[in-house]
């Protein structure tokens, strides 16, 4: 059985020295990889994505084990410290979206890391309000911090507002879309 593929646009960002601006319209409180909160947020936003990749995960008979699963596949692929993964809060104090960033074991140049965006998501009712720029800020000044010489990333070819993020937020395309597996 061959295994399902996405075609997927690569984003990279190649500016350590300058270390990106984060909009102060939302503030930002760490999650802890497996909480309960986080899960359900994870498994609504995968549910109503542009995305077909997370459409089929949340399209699974317990779309929530499946998200436990994605999130925990973070640990054993990625690094990342706990509070490096965040939610963002808008002025009301409702939990809008989260970034979650990580970086490649094994990739590091010169001292510094690789990074990437493991996932990040807008709640279907937030979106349309330029929140996925902060939220992306946020997860590349997270990088920043502990030190990148790059943050690559990607997104669905047909997920435009995502492509649009990345370039408002100084990402720029590395090259043609590819397939990639779930």
């Amino acid at each position: 059985m061959s295994q399902q593929t996405y075609l997927k646009v690569p984003f990279v960002w190649e500016e350590p020295e300058r270390l990106i601006e984060v909009s102060s319209r939302l503030t930002f409180e760490p999650v802890k990889a497996m909480d309960d909160q986080l899960t359900s947020i994870v498994t609504r936003i995968m549910a109503e994505s542009v995305d077909a990749s997370d459409r089929q995960r949340a399209s699974n008979p317990d779309p929530r084990k499946t998200t436990e699963i994605f999130l925990n596949s973070a640990r054993e692929d990625f690094a990342y410290q706990d509070d490096w993964w965040q939610f963002g809060i808008n002025e009301k104090g409702e939990i809008v979206g989260f970034v979650l960033p990580v970086i490649f074991p094994g990739c590091a140049k010169e001292g510094l890391e690789e990074g990437t965006i493991y996932y990040m998501g807008v709640l279907p009712e937030y979106r349309g309000l330029g929140l996925a720029n902060d939220l992306l800020s946020k997860g590349t000044q997270t990088l920043q911090q502990i030190g990148v010489w790059r943050v690559f990333c990607d997104t669905a070819v047909d997920n435009v507002r995502m492509i649009s993020a990345f370039k408002r937020v100084g990402y720029r395309q590395y090259s043609e879309p590819y397939e990639r597996p779930v």
